[in-house]
């Protein structure tokens, strides 16, 4: 029993027990349980998005953003900074599920992706979003879905012709580096892009394996919304009341929900779940199309 508790695959659990424990001791059980009910909007949504940011190459910020713009009424400049915050927890538990269980991922591409996307999400979050209209955020961001949405069409297609995915890929530095940027320049937006833009490349340009794919982008914005977040936390202090009690309510699920997403990808087949998200995606962009057309 005890060696079974020393092992890595252990610390994925440790890492959730540790959060539950540090909520109640600041909260109170009672009052963590009333938190998720006050909020159950938020805990309801980001039940989803947590498993979607682990399983998948669209972090939870690609259900929490369009809901809390679209659903709930929220700010975008809100809702923006929401989606990293909650990401630095759901997707980091994710990386570590994925490290600690072995799952496959493209470590060459990580390193070169990695530092770019944090430099390009710094320089958003201090340059860039200040000056972007609100609309404009609406529409990168659907632009960013739109772009998963031909992606996994794509890789559909190519495996209805019995293309083979590529296990091991040689990639251009100078490619990496700046989807990596872009991406991160996206991720100061919106909430996500990191991940949806790495993921676009490596299966389009490099018909990569979608499962190590899928979690080699959710390493890469793990660590884009834990720089994201501290930036928003103690350089532009954007973490506000409302954004804290949203938190409070998501934070429990998040670290169970990704996770789980990101061990059930790595086992199963995802096509049910893509099918979902495409139906997500395309109602997302009809909305926001609607918007333009109204202005």
């Amino acid at each position: 029993m005890i060696e079974r508790l020393r092992r890595p695959s252990s610390w994925p659990f440790y890492f959730t027990v540790l959060i539950y424990a540090s909520l109640i001791w600041l909260q109170g059980l009672s009052n963590s349980l009333l938190q998720i009910v006050h909020e159950f909007e938020i805990a309801l949504t980001m039940a989803l998005g947590s498993f979607v940011a682990g399983g998948t190459a669209l972090g939870g910020g690609a259900v929490a953003f369009p809901v809390m713009t679209k659903v709930l009424a929220i700010e975008p400049a809100t809702a923006k900074v929401f989606s990293l915050a909650i990401q630095s927890f759901g997707m980091t538990a994710a990386a570590i599920t994925i490290f600690c269980r072995r799952i496959p991922i493209y470590t060459n591409i990580v390193f070169m992706a990695l530092p770019m996307s944090a430099l390009g999400v710094a320089i958003s979050l201090l340059y860039v979003a200040p000056l972007a209209p609100r609309l404009l955020v609406k529409s990168i961001f659907s632009f960013l879905l739109l772009c998963f949405a031909i992606t996994m069409v794509l890789r559909w297609w190519r495996k209805a012709h019995h293309q083979p995915s590529a296990e091991h890929i040689k990639p251009s530095l100078g490619r990496f580096l700046l989807v990596g940027f872009v991406g991160g320049i996206a991720s100061g937006l919106v909430g996500s892009g990191s991940d949806i833009a790495l993921f676009a490349l490596l299966i389009i340009a490099y018909q990569a394996d979608i499962k190590k794919a899928t979690a080699t982008s959710v390493v890469v914005m793990a660590f884009t919304s834990l720089v994201g977040s501290a930036i928003n936390a103690w350089h532009l202090n954007a973490i506000t009341p409302e954004i804290e009690q949203y938190l409070l309510a998501a934070i429990p699920i998040v670290v169970v929900g990704a996770p789980l997403g990101a061990y059930v990808c790595s086992k199963v087949k995802v096509g049910q779940l893509v099918s979902f998200l495409l139906l997500l995606i395309s109602l997302e962009v009809f909305f926001t199309g609607y918007e333009l057309w109204q202005q």
